[in-house]
């Protein structure tokens, strides 16, 4: 009986692990998707009450969302996103265009 309590223990900890980062992985890729980011400015503006805050954070993750995407270019060939002054492409090396 202890033997198979200590094998299920080590089954436990060798899979738990493996199990709990590809979950992470995948919370950070729908975290990094605009459709994740427009469903929280969304729900953000259903439940806009007056507060009397300084900022607003709708206004603030639309402005930020904004230059994101103002500073990024996807490539021609590989669709990759790069920074807007980069020559090539950091994932296939192809030219970008101005």
């Amino acid at each position: 009986m202890e033997v198979e309590l200590r094998l299920l223990l080590a089954g436990f900890c060798i899979v738990a692990p493996s199990l709990l980062f590809v979950g992470f992985v995948r919370l950070l890729d729908g975290m990094r998707e605009g459709d994740f980011v427009e469903r929280v400015l969304d729900r953000l503006d259903d439940d806009i009450s007056e507060t009397g805050t300084a900022v607003d954070p709708t206004l603030f993750l639309r402005t930020a969302q904004e230059k994101s995407r103002q500073r990024m270019l996807p490539c021609g060939e590989c669709g990759a996103p790069n920074v807007a002054g980069s020559a090539r492409c950091g994932l296939c090396g192809m030219k970008l265009r101005s």
